[in-house]
């Protein structure tokens, strides 16, 4: 592009102008540049950012367990033996869950103001036991989980910790209390928190976070769930655990380790030997 002798371009354009333009388009192409960047680097260090979020959005959840954890314990050395599943009427209809059983030894005033305010003479859904309906203990809750109910479940099964109505002491768990689960987690469970019902055993066994299914273990966490077992101990299982290995998890006399990442490491202390 020729110039005149004026220092302006063959268009009018004076060399300053032009020269303006120039830097004005170079910096766009840079910043275009390091926004291309910056997109890449979040990318590709996305997966270790959620690696190291992920434990620490686990924290709350892992401790609400531990401290029901605890509850379980504290009834088990007052009565022998942990909670039964439920308490059944004359009839064998279930109507109070273990977690009303366990508010005493949550050691929070709030948890046993509700016991003091229950009513063993009615089912959970009576007339007197529905004012309470609103009065869930907040550690029965994922503080993460958009469902307002419960997020841990026992497993109901003649082979698991619950056996319905009846109670399991720790030394009759013979596959170990730290191979054995005795809480799981539950996405979004549909139960009321006072309602005497669970999953069943083989809900349980079909897997951690299954397709297609609702009430399953499940977790709103990623790549498994938290489970609490029978020695007080919270681990979170992977959901590429095999069915079988799971199965034997879920059973006081099946002995198998599992793939699991641990919240806490397991002493040698095991009270059931």
């Amino acid at each position: 592009m020729a110039s005149d002798d004026g220092g302006k371009l063959a268009d009018g354009q004076s060399r300053s102008e032009f020269t303006q333009h120039q830097l004005r388009r170079s910096r766009r192409w840079r910043l275009a540049w390091l926004l291309l960047l910056a997109v890449c680097c979040f990318w590709l260090l996305l997966p270790v950012f959620q690696a190291e979020i992920g434990p620490r959005r686990r924290s709350p959840c892992v401790n609400n367990l531990k401290q029901i954890g605890m509850a379980l314990q504290n009834y088990h050395d007052k009565f022998k033996c942990f909670p039964p599943a439920y308490l059944a009427d004359k009839d064998g209809n279930p109507i109070h869950s273990w977690r009303v059983l366990i508010l005493p030894y949550l050691e929070e005033p709030a948890a046993t103001a509700v016991y003091d305010q229950y009513h063993f003479d009615e089912p959970w859904d009576g007339p007197n036991n529905r004012l309470l309906a609103d009065k869930m203990p907040p550690i029965y809750r994922d503080p993460d989980s958009k469902w307002t109910g419960p997020s841990y479940l026992a497993v109901i099964g003649e082979q698991s910790i619950w056996p319905a109505d009846r109670c399991t002491k720790m030394n009759s768990i013979r596959g170990g209390t730290s191979n054995t689960i005795a809480l799981v987690e539950v996405a979004d469970a549909g139960i009321h928190w006072m309602e005497p019902r669970d999953l069943t055993f083989e809900q349980a066994a079909q897997g951690i976070n299954p397709p297609l299914t609702k009430l399953a273990i499940s977790s709103i966490h990623r790549d498994g769930a938290n489970c609490l077992f029978a020695d007080g101990f919270v681990h979170f299982v992977s959901d590429k655990i095999p069915k079988e290995s799971l199965r034997g998890l879920l059973t006081i006399n099946g002995g198998e380790s599992a793939s699991i990442d641990d919240e806490e490491k397991p002493t040698p202390n095991d009270p059931s030997k």
